[in-house]
């Protein structure tokens, strides 16, 4: 497999990526390729390296890439690294999908998306967007705020709205951003604190130089109402949905809700949490 640095800019950030490809790619021919969108609060790398080996292997390019203020990528102007901003996040896959199709030897017909947790999420709403899509794969995919929060309690809501408010107001002040743990153990706070959810996130983030457990409470603001069950609707393409029976963050039902929506989907679903699947 051959791997190589890549830059591409949004919004005025530099957003830094890889391409990887097989060690036989002829440079005369054309390259089907996969964009993939990695989780909440992660780097490209966490719990995708395997799965890009097997794409590789079965002949296809991939673009992988960290969102703004994640790993090589620079934070939105005025931004603390590891904001998680829903919206952001979504024109970073549109300039990485149209950075992508760009490279001259990627075959335009031949375009996936690949996302997984919250990009699983980002996959769906892109898929919906890009017409030019040929098939698309959301791995335990984020699909409704409204149904994500029924399985927090309210008293973890209201912490993190609260810390989250003081972040935006002490911004304006130029005071240090208050962070929050991106994991906890389910008896302390953290933005999830599922069971097994800590040692999950940082065995994944092992060899990671940069990443922290912790996002700025403004993160909380930026979330939104994100629903790319609704999404569905719109998308053209077939696409297939891996999920957990047992996820804790990712409520079953609204991945079967989510499928209902689709034109062409189709449920792999297995006996689980969220991290089974890596």
């Amino acid at each position: 497999m051959m791997q190589y640095k890549t830059q591409f800019t949004v919004e005025g950030a530099t957003l830094t990526g890889f391409f990887h490809r097989p060690d036989n790619s002829d440079t005369t021919s054309l390259s089907p390729i996969i964009v993939m969108g990695n989780g909440f609060a992660t780097e490209w790398q966490f719990g995708t390296q395997k799965i890009v080996e097997a794409f590789v292997a079965a002949g296809f390019s991939t673009l992988n890439f960290d969102y703004r203020g994640f790993g090589g990528s620079e934070p939105q102007c005025n931004d603390p690294r590891q904001v998680v901003d829903t919206q952001a996040q979504l024109n970073d896959w549109r300039a990485a999908i149209q950075h992508a199709m760009q490279q001259s030897w990627v075959d335009s017909k031949k375009l996936v998306l690949w996302g997984s947790s919250l990009g699983g999420g980002h996959c769906i709403t892109m898929a919906s967007e890009f017409k030019e899509v040929a098939c698309a794969v959301a791995q335990v995919p984020h699909c409704c705020s409204r149904a994500a929060f029924k399985v927090v309690s309210m008293s973890s809501v209201l912490t993190g709205m609260s810390r989250g408010i003081k972040d935006v107001i002490g911004a304006k002040f130029g005071r240090e951003p208050i962070l929050l743990p991106v994991v906890a153990e389910p008896d302390n706070y953290g933005v999830m604190n599922y069971p097994g959810w800590k040692s999950h996130y940082y065995e994944i983030a092992a060899n990671s130089p940069t990443w922290e457990n912790a996002i700025p409470a403004r993160s909380l603001l930026r979330a939104g109402d994100y629903r790319p069950i609704e999404s569905a609707k719109l998308v053209e393409c077939p696409m297939l949905i891996v999920a957990g029976k047992q996820d804790a963050g990712v409520p079953f039902a609204a991945i079967e809700n989510t499928l209902k929506n689709l034109k062409q989907g189709e449920l792999c679903a297995y006996e689980g949490d969220h991290f089974e699947v890596y």
